[in-house]
């Protein structure tokens, strides 16, 4: 198997997942550099993760051999970043969002194109048993055609467990943009591009503190929203880092001859259930794909091993990227509807991404 060598930018806290998973189960990539602002840091994780170079982010992107290069910098870094990896030549990985803003993500796909980069984002848990398995039961007719959802992410916010979580709460965090991208993204997958959103959005706690410090935040911190898909389909988002409890499922696909109920778009795994309206039963799924163990395993990363098989294989990724383009608008159209008070209309569409083979092995993206 031919191993594309990767470089990471950032190790924050999201970085040791990826070196993990990067360094022990995917066989086509291989982890030749990090970078981070603090010297110290880089070296730190090189030598936990036995990684040849840790350096400064201008000498990694200088390494002709580093054929991928993953930006895992906080958001508001996330443009300045990804632009400097495509014009240092590199397919780019960008943790999510890929950018703030509409123009941003559009500028940075236009870039990768004149150059013949690839550029790509998190989240790649669609790629996942649970959301594969819901998208073959979709495509096979098993509830008819869908014509509602409801999506929902309920939390009392990232500062009770999160080691630095002040940038949730800065320009680019927040519920959405944080959380939003493995909803929206799962959505798009399973019933295609959206056509319009009507918002309104609050904060429940205007100030919160971090890290023993009282701080207003520039975000908004509770959406709720109705969206349109081009199909039909439409359906509620509720998207909150201002509720301490809630029993709202995550995320519900309706159709006129059932219902499917997905796990977690956060995680890969997971319990999919049906709700079989000719039967009148719900019966949980077996995964139609491969599942670690544990449905909660965290295989980030596998995004960046089908970007390599593209790379070496000729095909596409399914990583696509007017997928990842949708979605950043998508996100920006919630606070557009609030803001204006009107529905957003989208201007930008996309094909679903690619289905995963049904004969993959675990870790082994084809």
């Amino acid at each position: 198997m031919e191993k594309v060598k990767v470089g990471i930018i950032g190790c924050g806290a999201i970085s040791d997942v990826y070196m993990t998973n990067i360094t022990r189960h995917c066989g086509n990539l291989e982890l030749a550099a990090v970078a981070n602002r603090s010297a110290d840091k880089a070296k730190a994780a090189a030598e936990k993760f036995h990684i040849p170079v840790a350096c400064s982010t201008e000498e990694l992107l200088g390494m002709e051999e580093i054929r991928i290069v993953l930006d895992l910098t906080v958001p508001a870094a996330h443009y300045g970043v990804n632009r400097q990896i495509l014009e240092a030549g590199k397919n780019l990985y960008s943790e999510k969002p890929f950018a703030i803003r509409t123009e941003e993500a559009n500028e940075l796909i236009g870039l990768a194109a004149a150059k013949g980069l690839m550029a790509a984002g998190a989240p790649d848990t669609f790629l996942g048993a649970g959301a594969q398995t819901a998208r073959a039961l979709l495509d096979a007719g098993r509830i008819g055609k869908p014509f509602g959802f409801t999506a929902n992410m309920t939390c009392p916010g990232h500062e009770l467990w999160h080691p630095n979580p002040g940038f949730y709460y800065q320009k680019g965090g927040g519920p959405m943009f944080d959380m939003g991208p493995y909803y929206m993204t799962t959505l798009v997958c399973l019933l295609g591009p959206v056509k319009r959103i009507s918002a309104f959005l609050t904060s429940g706690w205007p100030v919160r503190n971090i890290l023993g410090k009282m701080t207003e935040t520039e975000v908004p911190t509770h959406y709720t929203g109705t969206m349109e898909f081009a199909n039909g389909a439409v359906g509620t988002v509720t998207m909150s880092f201002d509720t301490w409890y809630s029993s709202l499922p995550r995320l519900e696909i309706y159709g006129t001859e059932g219902t499917l109920v997905l796990p977690d778009p956060n995680c890969f795994g997971g319990q999919v259930r049906l709700f079989d309206g000719k039967q009148n039963r719900m019966q949980e799924v077996a995964p139609l794909f491969p599942q670690a163990p544990d449905p909660s395993c965290n295989m980030r990363g596998l995004g960046v091993s089908d970007m390599a098989c593209a790379l070496t294989d000729g095909r596409g990724s399914r990583l696509r990227s007017d997928v990842l383009l949708h979605v950043v608008e998508i996100l920006n159209a919630f606070e557009i509807s609030a803001r204006e008070n009107r529905p957003c209309e989208l201007q930008t569409t996309c094909d679903r991404p690619e289905p995963m083979d049904s004969d993959w092995a675990l870790w082994e993206v084809m």
